[in-house]
């Protein structure tokens, strides 16, 4: 399968590239076969802020078409290293293509990349962990996303969630945040999901939120008397600044994670409320990394048959079919109830 780039200018704009395989690895290198990688909005965040949080460093093109990271299983397939040999398999971050080559330096478990253009990159992204069982679709499309979900969830509940009593969530269909509200659920905190209105049903089907409204009901947004924390995963200016007018001096904290929106006009006068603050994952798990480790294992058993009932994986087998896929989830066409996978010819 060829891979997928799109310009960096205008990541809307994708198209298909054939790649041969190095001819030699130099001392030290490896090659890695991708077997299948994850497509979901994370994707689309990467390449949104590629420039911005050097996302485009860490498969360099050379030229103005990008190539987007993804969450995938890949297979060493052959090697100059003491650190790899053939046949391991690995999960980590992949090119939308067939083969990556890394130079690996051996960790506890599993490896980093030390090419040097990944060198100013968060250890996170250049990580790669063994696959010793757990390795299906379904673990594949969601572990980025409930890692951060997790996270949150950490971070959340180490401060209190700021003395707030009640927890918006927007964005409320997408992954990462129904895996927060599951999480939240053991909380002591009412969790309200905003989402579009085609979507509403379905979220509220989930079970998962306290009360489910479409972003055409903010008007009906209870202001708490207890205090609101916002989580914003949609990354919707407009939406945001709404939300703040709306919920006013009830509102105590307001986080962006996410990027779901990514057309609408920047709000242009200052919000009422707390001034939002930007959540950098990657950061944050370099310093929880321990922590985060063992408290994943135990919510991802808890969450996994939530993950599998609440979602039908979709498998792409071809170029033409992950063209179609990437400009869907582009433009937001996706169903949230799907998650992609992309399988390569082995």
């Amino acid at each position: 399968m060829p891979e997928l780039r799109v310009r960096r200018d205008d990541p809307g704009t994708c198209a298909l590239v054939e790649v041969p395989p190095p001819a030699d690895l130099a001392d030290g290198e490896a090659l890695l076969l991708v077997e299948r990688f994850a497509l979901t909005t994370n994707n689309v965040t990467y390449a949104l802020l590629g420039d911005r949080l050097g996302y485009w460093r860490l498969f360099p093109s050379g030229d103005a078409w990008g190539r987007i990271p993804a969450w995938g299983y890949c297979r060493v397939a052959g090697s100059r290293s003491p650190v790899l040999v053939p046949g391991q398999r690995f999960f980590g971050l992949v090119p939308m293509g067939p083969h990556l080559t890394v130079r690996p330096v051996g960790r506890s478990t599993g490896f980093t990349d030390d090419l040097p253009h990944r060198a100013r990159l968060s250890p996170v992204y250049n990580t790669y962990h063994p696959l010793t069982g757990g390795d299906s679709d379904t673990a594949l499309v969601m572990r980025p996303l409930f890692g951060t979900s997790v996270l949150l969830d950490l971070v959340l509940s180490d401060s209190g969630f700021s003395g707030a009593d009640t927890v918006v969530l927007t964005s409320a269909s997408s992954k990462t945040s129904y895996g927060l509200a599951h999480l939240l659920r053991d909380r002591p905190v009412t969790v309200i999901g905003l989402t579009s209105p085609a979507r509403r049903g379905w979220v509220s089907s989930l079970g998962l939120y306290d009360t489910v409204h479409g972003y055409d009901e903010l008007d009906s947004l209870p202001p708490s008397p207890g205090g609101t924390l916002l989580v914003d995963l949609a990354g919707d200016p407009a939406l945001l600044g709404a939300i703040h007018h709306r919920l006013g001096d009830s509102l105590v904290r307001s986080i962006l994670v996410g990027f779901t929106h990514q057309r609408s006009q920047p709000v242009a006068e200052p919000l009422p409320g707390p001034v939002p603050e930007f959540f950098f994952a990657p950061d944050e798990m370099v310093r929880r990394r321990r922590e985060l480790g063992l408290r994943y294992a135990e919510a991802w058993r808890g969450f996994a048959p939530v993950a599998e009932a609440s979602m039908r994986i979709v498998s792409i087998v071809d170029g033409e079919q992950l063209l179609r896929a990437y400009r869907d989830l582009f433009a937001g066409r996706i169903d949230p109830s799907t998650g992609h996978v992309v399988h390569l010819p082995r």
